[in-house]
C-alpha cells in the first residue's frame, strides 16, 4: 500500500526535536545511553518511599501495583504487539507483529518521499524499561540503505 507524500509543514517542524541518529555499527557502544544500576521493580518501588513526589510519579508510571506479588526479576520483558503507519491523508495501517517477532515476506511498501510516522504498541512486564531503541533500515530496489537508530522517548 503506498502513501501520498503530502504532509503539513508544521508537523515537519514538530519532528525536528526527535531527529534520528545515523547508525554506525562500529560506534554502537559509543552511542550507548548511560543507565543507572539495574534493580528489580520491587527494589525500585521501595526506594525513596518517603519522598512524596517520587512516590506519586511511580504510582502514575506503574498504576496500582501490589508490592507483595512482584517478582525479583531484573530483566524486563518487552513484547511488541503492532506497528502502525500513520499519515495525515490516509487511514492508519495497523500491522500486527507475529509471535516470533519476525514478519514474513514483504511487510509494506511506501511511495518514495512519503511523509509518515510509525506508532509502536508494546507491553512491558517485570520491570521499568529505559533506553529502548528502534533501528530503521530501508531497502530500495534491492539495495540496503544505511540503518538509522531511533530512541524511544517516555
Amino acid at each position: 500500500m503506498a502513501l501520498d507524500d503530502n504532509k503539513d509543514k508544521q508537523e515537519a517542524e514538530d519532528n525536528k526535536a526527535t531527529r534520528p541518529e545515523e547508525s554506525d555499527d562500529d560506534n554502537e557502544d559509543d552511542n550507548a545511553i548511560p543507565l543507572g544500576p539495574q534493580c528489580s521493580l520491587k527494589e525500585q518501588l521501595e526506594k525513596d518511599k518517603d519522598d512524596e513526589s517520587l512516590r506519586k510519579w511511580k504510582e502514575q508510571l506503574l498504576g496500582s501495583v501490589d508490592i507483595n506479588n512482584i517478582g525479583e526479576t531484573l530483566d524486563p520483558e518487552v513484547k511488541f504487539l503492532s506497528v502502525s503507519i500513520v499519515s495525515a491523508d490516509r487511514q492508519d495501517m495497523v500491522l500486527p507483529i507475529p509471535e516470533d517477532g519476525k514478519p514474513h515476506g514483504l511487510w509494506f511498501t511506501l511511495k518514495e518521499g512519503s511523509q509518515y510516522r510509525l506508532k509502536f504498541t508494546f507491553q512491558v512486564s517485570n520491570n521499568i524499561v529505559s533506553g529502548l531503541r528502534y533501528t530503521n533500515t530501508v531497502w530500495k530496489t534491492g539495495v540496503k540503505g544505511k540503518p538509522i537508530n531511533y530512541l524511544f522517548d517516555s
